[in-house]
C-alpha cells in the first residue's frame, strides 16, 4: 500500500540568497517522485532533497508514488518533476515497453545503487533446475516490478521448463513474500534484493533459501532472452550466510530521472549538488555512497540529460564514445 505523505524542505536564508542569484531559466522548487514510506529509495531521496535545498538552492518536496514503475508514470502524468526508480522501470518507459502504452520521453540526471533481481528456492524444495517445476507454485509477479515476471519467463524458458506446467503467483510487497516463503506456500520466488537488504539477510541466516546457481551458459542464455536493462553481477561466496558458493545474478541501477524537457540549469545545479557532495550525501544512507559521477556516466541504458552531460564534461569525464552511445540512445537503436 503507498502511504500518500509529502515532505516539504523549506529554504531558510542562505539558500534565499542563492535563489535570488539563480538565472532566470532555473526552476526554484522541485519534486521529487520516490518509493513508499520507509523504502530505502525513499530514505535516499530525503537524503538527496537536503542536498539539492542545500547547495542548489532549490525547495524541494518528496512525494511518496509506490515503485519504480509508478514513479516513472508520475514522472510522465507531470505529478513529479524528478523520479527515483531503478533502470529496470526508466528502460521500460523510454521504450514504450509493457506497462507503458508508448515511449516517454526522460532521460537519466544521476545513476546511483545497484539492486539485483534472482531466483531463490525455498530449502527443501527439490528443484534442481528449470525441468523441475512441474506443479510448483513460483512467486514471479509483482505490479509494480514487472521485470520479476519477466527474469522467471526468461529462466523457465531458457532452462527447458514447461510454464504451462508451473503455477506463477503474485506478491505485493517484501513482507508478503517473506511470510509466504517462511510458511512454504511457495516452492520459490524471483526476488528483488540488495547485499545489505533486511528481508534476504533474515531469510539468509534463517536457511529458508537459497539461490539458483547458474552456469556461464546457462545465465548467457537468459540473458539474451531479456531486455538490454540488466548488467551482470557475481555475489560471492559466503556473502549470506549459509550461502557456501558464488552466484551470478541479474543488476539494475537506480536512477535519478527527468522529463526530457526540464531546463539544463536546473538539471546541472541538481547534478552539481549531489555529485560534488557525495560524502555529505552519504550521511543520510550507506547506499549514497554509489551515487558518483563515474557511476553516472557509465553504462546508460537511456539518455543523459543535457544538464548532466555539461557537469560531466567539466568534470573531464564524458568522451567520445559517450557522446556517440547517447545518440545510438537517442534514436533508439
Amino acid at each position: 500500500m503507498t502511504v500518500s505523505r509529502k515532505i516539504i524542505l523549506p529554504v531558510a536564508g542562505a539558500a534565499l540568497a542563492m535563489l535570488a542569484a539563480a538565472p532566470a531559466s532555473a526552476q526554484q522548487a522541485i519534486r521529487l517522485g520516490t518509493s513508499s514510506v520507509g523504502s530505502s529509495f525513499y530514505v535516499v531521496t530525503v537524503g538527496m532533497s537536503k542536498i539539492i535545498q542545500k547547495h542548489a538552492g532549490m525547495n524541494v518536496s518528496v512525494e511518496p508514488l509506490g515503485g519504480s514503475h509508478a514513479n516513472i508514470f508520475g514522472l510522465g502524468r507531470k505529478k513529479v518533476d524528478f523520479a527515483v526508480a531503478n533502470s529496470g522501470a526508466t528502460f521500460d518507459g523510454y521504450n514504450g515497453n509493457a506497462p507503458f502504452k508508448k515511449p516517454q520521453e526522460i532521460r537519466i540526471v544521476l545513476q546511483g545503487q545497484p539492486s539485483f533481481r534472482h531466483i531463490f528456492l525455498r530449502k527443501g524444495s527439490g528443484i534442481k533446475s528449470a525441468k523441475d517445476l512441474a506443479g510448483k507454485v513460483f512467486l514471479a509477479k509483482r505490479k509494480p516490478l514487472p521485470e520479476l515476471e519477466k527474469l522467471a519467463v526468461a529462466w523457465i524458458e531458457a532452462g527447458g521448463g514447461d510454464k504451462s506446467k508451473v503455477k506463477l503467483v503474485s506478491s505485493r510487497n517484501l513482507g508478503e513474500m517473506n511470510r509466504v516463503l517462511r510458511a512454504g506456500s511457495v516452492d520459490l520466488a524471483t526476488f528483488p534484493f540488495g547485499l545489505r537488504q533486511p528481508v534476504a539477510t533474515k531469510l539468509f541466516n534463517d536457511d529458508v533459501i537459497e539461490p539458483v546457481i547458474l552456469s556461464d551458459k546457462e545465465y548467457d542464455a537468459i540473458m539474451k532472452k531479456l531486455p538490454p536493462m540488466f548488467y551482470e553481477y557475481t555475489v560471492k561466496a559466503n556473502h549470506f550466510k549459509n550461502q557456501p558458493k558464488a552466484f551470478k545474478t541479474f543488476g539494475l541501477v537506480t536512477q535519478l530521472a527527468t522529463h526530457a524537457g526540464m531546463d539544463d540549469e536546473t538539471v546541472y545545479k541538481i547534478a552539481k549538488a549531489v555529485l560534488s557532495n557525495n560524502k555529505e550525501f552519504a550521511t543520510f544512507h550507506g547506499s549514497a555512497r554509489a551515487w558518483t559521477a563515474k557511476r553516472t556516466v557509465n553504462d546508460a541504458k537511456i539518455p543523459i540529460h543535457n544538464g548532466t552531460i555539461r557537469y560531466l564534461k567539466e568534470a573531464g569525464l564524458w568522451t567520445a564514445a559517450h557522446e556517440a552511445q547517447q545518440k545510438k540512445l537517442l534514436a533508439r537503436k
